[in-house]
Parts: C-alpha cells; sequence; structure tokens
C-alpha cells in the first residue's frame, strides 16, 4: 500500500495569512487549531483556523475549499505575493521519494520537486494533474476522507441519491468500473456499428451475386427499351427540326413594313370615325337643347309670361284658336327634334361600332408585328437549336451503335463478387466474435457482474463499520445499506425512520460515524494512506462533554493506529483539552492572522 507523509506546510499572504509565514508540521498526534479574534473579542470565529485546511487543498488542487475566486485568495492588506510551500513524502513499493509543491499566485505558477529534481510540466493544469496522480487524490476524497468539515458542508445522509451512490462508488474505488463500462460501450457502439455497416454491405453483395443472371437480362431488356427510346427521339427531333424550320418561314413571310402601312390606314379611319362621331354628338345636343326650349315654350304657351312672336303682345289676349294652333306647331317641332335625337343616336351607336373594329384590327396588327420582331429575335436561337438538334441526331445514331455492341458477359463480375461476398462475411464473422467477447466484459463490469459481487463483499465492511462507530459514539440507532446503497436506519425502538426525524445530536452521530467510516473503508479500498486527518468545527457542533470525551477516544485510537497527525479545528475550551499534542494558537490583529505561542483562551 502507498502511503503519503505529509510533513510541513508553509503559508504566506494566503486569505488572512498576512507576509509572516504560519508553518505547520504534521507530526503523529491528536493536535488542535484554535485562536483568539483580537478585531472581534466578543467572537471566537473569523480567526483564520480553517485557513490551514484551505491552504493544505489549495497547495495540492490549485483552489480553495470554499470555491474562491482566485483574486479574492491573496491578503489585500499587504502588497505580497500569496506563496505556498508543501513538503510530503511517499512511500510505496517503488520506493521513498521526497516532493516539494510550490504554488504562487501573481504570476500563477505551480512547481513540484522530486527529491530535488524539478518535475513541473509545461502548463499549471499537466502539473497538477501530475501531483494528484503522484498523490493518488481527488477532491471528493480529499474533501471527505481527508479534510472534513462538520457543520459547514453537507452531511452524507442529506445528499440525494445519485450524490450518495456517486460518492460510495468514489470511496469504494469502484469508479474504475464506471470508467470501464463507459470505454466498453464506447468500443462496443462502434464495433457494432462497423458490424451492421459489413453485414449490410454483405447483404447487397450476395443479393447482387444471387441475382446476376437477372441482372443480365434486365440489361438485354433495357438495351431493347433503350434503342427504342432512341429511335423516338431521333423521330421527336426531326419533327422537332421541322417544327423550327416552319417558324423560321413564318418570320420570313411576315413583311412588317406593310403590316404598318396597313396600321397607319386603320388609324385613318379610326380618326375619320372619331370626325362623326364628334359631329354625331355635336347634332344629339344640338337637338336636345332645341327640345328642351320648345317644351319650355309649350309650357308658357296661354299665359302672360308668352309673347306673340310677331305682335310681341302676351299670348293669352289672342284668340284661343291661335293659341291652339301655335301649341300643335310646338308640338311637332318637339317630336321632329326628338326624332333627329334618335337617328342621331343611332348613327353614333353604329359608328363606335366601326371603330371598335378598326382599333381591333389595329391591334391585331401590332400583336402580327410584336410576334414577327420577337420571332425575328429568337431567330438565331431557333437555328442554333436546327444544329443543336442534327448534332444530338448523330449523338444518337452512335448511341445506338454502343448499345448494339454492348458486352452481357457477367462471368468475370460473378466471380469478383462471389470473392467479395468470401471476403465481407469472413470480416462480417470476426466482428460477431469480438461482439461476444465484449458482452462477456461488460457484463462482468456491470451492476450485474464482478461489480455487484463486490458491492455485496463490502456492503459487510461498510455496515459493520458503521454500526461500530455508531456504538463508539453511544448511538441507539442502527444504519444499514441495501445493495443499491439505500440507507436504512432504525431507531432504539427498531423503528425505521428518516434521517431527518432524529435530534441533531443524533444526526451528528450519525454524520461523524459516516465520517469515520468513509475515511477507513478509502484507506483500505483506495490503496494510499494518508497520514494526517483535519476535522473543521468537529466539536463545536451540537456534542456534549461526554460526545467530546467519545469522539476523543475514537481520534487518539485513530492516530495510534494508523500512526497519523490528527488536526481538530475548534475554539472551544474542551477540546484544548482533549488533545495529546500540540496547539496551533493563532491570532488574528488587524486583519491579519499570525501563529504564536499557545496562549489560555
Amino acid at each position: 500500500m502507498k502511503r503519503v507523509d505529509f510533513k510541513k506546510l508553509s503559508i504566506v499572504n494566503f486569505l488572512s495569512v498576512g507576509e509572516d509565514p504560519v508553518t505547520i508540521e504534521f507530526s503523529k498526534g491528536l493536535h488542535v487549531i484554535t485562536g483568539k479574534n483580537k478585531d472581534k473579542p466578543d467572537r471566537r470565529n473569523a480567526i483564520g483556523k480553517s485557513t490551514i485546511a484551505d491552504a493544505l487543498y489549495f497547495a495540492i488542487f490549485g483552489e480553495t475549499l470554499r470555491e474562491l475566486k482566485k483574486d479574492l485568495i491573496p491578503n489585500n492588506l499587504t502588497n505580497g505575493k500569496t506563496h505556498i510551500e508543501l513538503d510530503f513524502e511517499v512511500d510505496s513499493p517503488k520506493g521513498k521519494n521526497n516532493f516539494k509543491i510550490i504554488r504562487t499566485l501573481s504570476p500563477s505558477k505551480v512547481l513540484i520537486f522530486k527529491d530535488g529534481v524539478d518535475k513541473t510540466r509545461d502548463s499549471i493544469k499537466n502539473t497538477t494533474t501530475y501531483i494528484n496522480n503522484v498523490l493518488s487524490a481527488s477532491p471528493s476524497i480529499f474533501q471527505n476522507c481527508v479534510i472534513m468539515t462538520v457543520n459547514n458542508a453537507v452531511p452524507f445522509m442529506a445528499k440525494n441519491k445519485i450524490e450518495k451512490r456517486k460518492f460510495i462508488e468514489d470511496i469504494f474505488g469502484m469508479e474504475v468500473f464506471s470508467s470501464m463500462l463507459a470505454t466498453l460501450r464506447q468500443d462496443y457502439n462502434e464495433i457494432s456499428r462497423e458490424h451492421d455497416t459489413r453485414l449490410t454491405k454483405l447483404e447487397e453483395v450476395e443479393k447482387s451475386y444471387k441475382n446476376y443472371e437477372d441482372q443480365k437480362q434486365k440489361i438485354l431488356q433495357t438495351r431493347k427499351e433503350k434503342k427504342e427510346k432512341y429511335l423516338g427521339r431521333q423521330q421527336d427531333n426531326t419533327q422537332e427540326a421541322e417544327r423550327l424550320n416552319s417558324e423560321l418561314e413564318k418570320v420570313q413571310q411576315i413583311n412588317i413594313s406593310k403590316v404598318e402601312r396597313q396600321i397607319s390606314a386603320l388609324e385613318e379611319g379610326v380618326l375619320d370615325q372619331d370626325i362623326k362621331i364628334e359631329s354625331n354628338l355635336e347634332a344629339v345636343a344640338r337637338n336636345k337643347a332645341l327640345a328642351a326650349a320648345r317644351k319650355e315654350r309649350y309650357k308658357k304657351m296661354g299665359t302672360e309670361e308668352e309673347k306673340c312672336p310677331v305682335c310681341l303682345r302676351p299670348m293669352e289676349e289672342h284668340d284661343a284658336e291661335l293659341i291652339a294652333e301655335e301649341k300643335e306647331k310646338l308640338k311637332n317641332a318637339i317630336h321632329e327634334a326628338i326624332d333627329d335625337i334618335k337617328y342621331y343616336s343611332d348613327g353614333l351607336k353604329e359608328l363606335k361600332v366601326r371603330k371598335n373594329k378598326f382599333l381591333k384590327a389595329i391591334n391585331e396588327c401590332r400583336n402580327k408585328i410584336s410576334e414577327a420582331k420577337l420571332q425575328e429575335q429568337n431567330k438565331a436561337n431557333i437555328e442554333e437549336r436546327i444544329k443543336q438538334l442534327d448534332k444530338w441526331q448523330v449523338e444518337l445514331e452512335s448511341d445506338l451503335e454502343a448499345i448494339e455492341s454492348t458486352d452481357t458477359d457477367f462471368d468475370s463480375l460473378i466471380v469478383d463478387t462471389k470473392k467479395r461476398v468470401d471476403k465481407l462475411a469472413k470480416k462480417v464473422k470476426e466482428y460477431r466474435d469480438e461482439l461476444a467477447k465484449l458482452d462477456i466484459v461488460k457484463y462482468v463490469v456491470s451492476e450485474e457482474g464482478v461489480k455487484s459481487y463486490i458491492v455485496n463483499k463490502l456492503l459487510e465492511l461498510l455496515n459493520s463499520k458503521l454500526l461500530h462507530y455508531l456504538r463508539r459514539l453511544d448511538s441507539n440507532s442502527i444504519c444499514i445499506f441495501n445493495e443499491y446503497f439505500e440507507e436504512e436506519i432504525l431507531n432504539e425502538k427498531n423503528k425505521v425512520c428518516s434521517y431527518f426525524n432524529f435530534s441533531g445530536a443524533e444526526r451528528k452521530s450519525i454524520d461523524l460515524a459516516c465520517l469515520f467510516t468513509f475515511s477507513d473503508i478509502r484507506r483500505l479500498q483506495g490503496g494510499v494512506q494518508y497520514n494526517i486527518a483535519i476535522y473543521d468545527e468537529l466539536f463545536d457542533s451540537s456534542f456534549d462533554e461526554k460526545g467530546i470525551e467519545l469522539i476523543t477516544h475514537i481520534l487518539q485510537d485513530r492516530v495510534e493506529e494508523l500512526d497519523e497527525c490528527s488536526i481538530v479545528i475548534s475554539h472551544r475550551k474542551e477540546s484544548i483539552k482533549a488533545v495529546t499534542g500540540d496547539v496551533i494558537y493563532l491570532e488574528k490583529e488587524n486583519g491579519i492572522t499570525k501563529r504564536l505561542d499557545y496562549k489560555e483562551l
């Protein structure tokens, strides 16, 4: 098993730490990080205790546990540059090596040295990946098995189903199965697609092979049909040529000048009709006015208003016989005017009909001219079309000769096709065999395969560890995981309860039991053991003195059993009394955190 021993951490201008370095040496024992906030004496937090964990995480992964933006990490009260150094030792079957990580901001860079030799890669990203590989570290595992925040992080039991399963698979080191399965699926899909492609091609070639005789007859039939078609096209070309030649003759037959003279004569006829129409309109208007005047005089005849046209005396002074005679004359004159109006109106209608005939004839002539001019414009096209038809005729004759001479011997094609069939059939069999092998491997790494077997075996360890730590924490509850990593929690009455049904203190006991269990399992399954475990605010939760005592015993046993450095970040005096190692005392003043000799809180 690989073992990683973190030796020393040096912090400069990182978060609340200023230009005076804060150095932590990770020695075996149970240590506590505590301190005092002189800027706010009434507060025991905001001292910078968690900065130690953040700096360790930053040195390894290049980011903080709180996922702060890079411009918020340097201490803004100083002008210095962020500088983190981490020394550690890796003891593996390949040997023991000493490493140093140096990570800075402004400028951002990371360096890694192995036994004094620079192993820095070509980029920050690649160097960080190299560091993570050396440490066999991942952010998820580090946050849950090395740096464990009790109060601020979401407890395992409060995570959703997907998050729980993902975390447990990571703890058990089973993410490799998911990765293998994903790779296998990709390979399987690629081979499957290639198999289907080859199979489809094989079916196509086999079909061609089996039906070549039919194809031969079809080709002969096609030859016949094509010949008939080409002969038909020859006839169509001939007819088209005749039509186009006819169009050319029409173009030549049309005498535009003559038609234009016809139009001029017709237009004179229209002008003559317009004059007569105008004369008739005037006659109609004149007679209408005369009739209207006579009607008006007729109405006035016999009244004092009407005067005799001879003696100029009022007509009423004349005798009735004379008046009647005069009215009869007016009546006849009115009828005469009305007859004249009808005569001239009828003449007007006839004149308009004759004018329209002239106009229609003019339009026909003009259309004939337009058509002639259009045909004249298309004359070159028609002539070119005729030439093209002649050319096609020659080509058709050539095609007909080629059709007659087409080789219908399929023997060589049949032999070549048989070879292709045999080659494709062999390739399809190879892909089928490969798919069968992948099916077996895919099952092995699937949920139903080896993974299921491993899960069932590890569940015993998981559940027994959980029960062990619950009993050591004096909890009356029992937590059991099934093969789907779904938990079942029993209270002291052996009744199934939800995690959220328990009191705050009981939930903390369950959380801590999970935390210790996952840490143990990761150590056993991950193939790597880290010499440090940092517990942020472990004693600052819902535990009383009895609870702190129980937790302290667990931590002390883990220190001895694992030969590790356990660090508890806390501001409670009870935690200081429980430690067996150093008290790392931090003091914050004027916004700057410094490490000082231990002072009584």
